[in-house]
């Protein structure tokens, strides 16, 4: 049976489109948070974690908004998720760094964004 090809664009286009979401929400959410960094003084360790709680927010709400969409599974949100690292690393490598700079940060924030794309589709 399978799947057709125009269903299968028609998935790959709404992942992509909830990816995308999740990074404008993500440089939203960044342009607050300079802005508070700016006005009060804030430590190094809660900018840390404020970065980590912004990405795992805007995955949340790109996998929410890819399962109100298409209702498949809350798989596809783990995919947001992982899909929204690869943007932040293709954009990395476009401003002529390198792609990864630490690999163990970088698994442990695509394993952050991944669970929050997930719970985002579970509880959409």
């Amino acid at each position: 049976d399978g799947i057709s090809y125009k269903k299968w664009m028609e998935r790959a286009a709404g992942l992509f489109l909830s990816a995308l979401i999740a990074v404008l929400l993500t440089m939203l959410f960044l342009a607050v948070f300079a802005f508070a960094m700016l006005k009060g003084n804030l430590s190094a360790s809660v900018e840390k974690i404020g970065l980590i709680v912004m990405s795992v927010m805007a995955c949340f709400v790109g996998g929410f908004v890819w399962e109100k969409e298409y209702k498949k599974t809350v798989f596809m949100g783990l995919g947001v998720g992982v899909l929204y690292c690869l943007f932040f690393g293709v954009i990395r490598v476009g401003m002529g760094q390198a792609f990864v700079t630490d690999t163990t940060a970088f698994f442990t924030m695509m394993l952050y964004c991944a669970a929050g794309g997930m719970l985002g589709g579970m509880l959409s």
